[in-house]
């Protein structure tokens, strides 16, 4: 299931697959600001944004799937284990695309790399 789900964020507009700044693994990156990284086989984490988590708390809190952090964190974290838990993902994953696509005629910045990527990472 992970395969799959992973080309389905890979496949959303505008959405970029590229090391992750906090882990030895691909993740998936808007505008130069990574959205996602898989944590486990079962287990994704999402920046929806402070507003995007504020929006939706109830129903997040609500989730057994999800696990939300501090109180004004960007990050949540979704637990998927049946099929029908892939669109929930794929839903939260193009919400968190869409907080951080760059405003219509802006170009979107490239995930970091080499050096840039690395200095990233000393300070996650």
């Amino acid at each position: 299931m992970i395969e799959a789900l992973r080309d389905a964020v890979a496949a959303l507009d505008d959405v970029v697959e590229s090391p992750s700044m906090f882990k030895g693994d691909l993740a998936y990156w808007v505008d130069g600001k990574e959205i996602a990284h898989f944590e486990d086989e079962d287990l994704i984490e999402i920046r929806l944004t402070r507003s995007g988590v504020r929006e939706r708390r109830d129903a997040l809190r609500d989730d057994p799937r999800v696990e939300l952090r501090y109180s004004g964190s960007d990050w949540i974290a979704v637990h998927f284990s049946l099929p029908a838990d892939a669109g929930f993902v794929l839903e939260l994953v193009e919400a968190a695309a869409v907080a951080h696509r760059p405003p219509d005629g802006v170009p979107a910045e490239p995930p970091p790399t080499g050096s840039d990527l690395e200095r990233r990472r000393r300070f996650h």
